[in-house]
């Protein structure tokens, strides 16, 4: 939670900015080094605290040695942004997989020698030195000392409303989890979070690359409203084709889902499994309304766009908290639909995009998927009798085609494929 402050959003800043100068990013860096500095700080103060609260006095060592990983992250987040505003992603593919995969090595060594824990503080600051390190070597950057009146302030304050946008949003996230293992223990807060987080995984992995290159895209056509429109018009067409069918495939088949990858005895997390779909269906492109208002600059309205979002999600968790993991999930699922229209009208308030432009973009993915679930639903009804890792293997190109097949039926679907 606390790492939300060392970057304060002010790589965003970075990258949404147009003529940012050499001298305002040198004083963002001397900033966020000195919030890594001082995170540092705090986490390896933290340690005596950690060790007496859990019985385990080795953790002193380790939140000093995991602390450093705040000040070493600082050194290149800067030029990490620089790379990022430059759009040049396959450096940093490169820097962040070489990064891991040091990382994986240092802990690997330390393991083998009989390094126990500490395997896993060396792969976390071996990764941090390398990826700060890499960041340096490709940016090009090189800081220089910190002046005044360089037209630092306006920069500062969109980073820190980013940055409390994001703390609200950690907050949301995390309360749903919070409240059902306060109220209903462990086991029902185990089966909620395996299903929400295996859901999570693929939506995920496919929104995360695609939003790093859709923001300083969009960021550079800030002052063409006409483009503007047209790039979010079309990356909200293709986010929600790419993630509403995994998500469909999901929901359809979530029992064999549970079971394989979970294994028979987390088989009442698949009706959470299948509840909390409804929300991933949708969550994909209604996220893009945050990179809307981040690229054109406007964190403020980010800021109370997602205050708005969290109460309402926040509220229905406790609405549907009585009836255990299962109604926090449904409250989930209604608050999310009830607040998408309102929440859409809010953000795209004198900006170049309307909330028509959304719905145009997600209606064939949703068409298609719909489709999509109503055969899969058959299909898995149809042949019970094969294992569950059969049955998904069946279920993923007969999915597919019956996608693609009325994506392309439908108005202008084969030129969108």
């Amino acid at each position: 939670f606390i790492e939300l402050f060392r970057e304060l959003g002010l790589s965003s800043a970075t990258v949404r900015t147009r003529g940012i100068t050499h001298d305002q990013v040198s004083n963002l860096f001397w900033i966020n080094v000195g919030l890594g500095a001082a995170i540092t700080l705090i986490i390896a103060a933290s340690g005596p605290i950690l060790a007496w609260f859990y019985h385990k006095p080795e953790l002193t060592l380790v939140a000093a040695g995991i602390s450093l990983t705040s000040i070493l992250n600082s050194l290149g987040t800067q030029h990490g942004a620089l790379i990022n505003r430059d759009m040049r992603f396959a450096t940093m593919a490169v820097i962040r997989v070489s990064a891991l995969l040091a990382g994986f090595l240092a802990a690997l060594a330390v393991a083998l020698s009989g390094g126990t824990y500490w395997a896993l503080v060396a792969s976390a600051v071996v990764t941090a030195v390398w990826h700060s390190a890499g960041n340096w070597i490709a940016s090009g950057f090189r800081p220089g000392r910190y002046k005044k009146r360089v037209g630092l302030r306006s920069l500062v304050r969109f980073g820190a409303t980013v940055a409390g946008a994001d703390i609200v949003t950690y907050i949301h996230r995390n309360a749903d989890n919070v409240l059902i293992g306060r109220a209903w223990g462990a086991g029902e807060l185990g089966l909620y979070n395996k299903a929400y987080s295996l859901l999570m995984l693929p939506v995920s992995n496919l929104r995360y690359p695609l939003n790093r290159v859709a923001f300083p895209a969009l960021s550079r056509l800030q002052e063409d409203p006409k483009a503007f429109r047209a790039y979010f018009t079309k990356y909200c067409a293709l986010l929600s084709f790419v993630t509403m069918p995994v998500v469909t495939y999901l929901f359809a088949s979530s029992e064999h889902v549970i079971k394989l990858f979970l294994g028979p005895r987390w088989i009442g997390a698949s009706d959470l499994f299948s509840i909390l779909a409804l929300v991933a269906f949708i969550q994909a492109p209604a996220g893009l309304k945050s990179i809307v208002q981040t690229s054109l600059g406007r964190g403020g309205r980010l800021f109370r766009l997602t205050s708005i979002t969290a109460v309402a999600a926040v509220a229905s968790f406790f609405i549907g908290l009585p009836w255990g993991a299962r109604g926090v999930a449904i409250g989930y699922v209604i608050s999310t639909y009830l607040i998408l229209h309102p929440t859409l009208v809010y953000a795209f308030h004198d900006t170049p995009i309307r909330p028509s432009d959304f719905y145009r973009s997600i209606l064939k993915p949703i068409v298609a998927s719909l489709s999509m679930a109503a055969a899969l639903v058959f299909i898995e009804g149809r042949f019970t009798g094969l294992g569950d890792a059969a049955l998904l293997v069946l279920m993923v190109p007969a999915g597919a085609l019956i996608y693609l097949g009325v994506f392309a039926l439908l108005p202008k679907g084969r030129q969108e494929i």
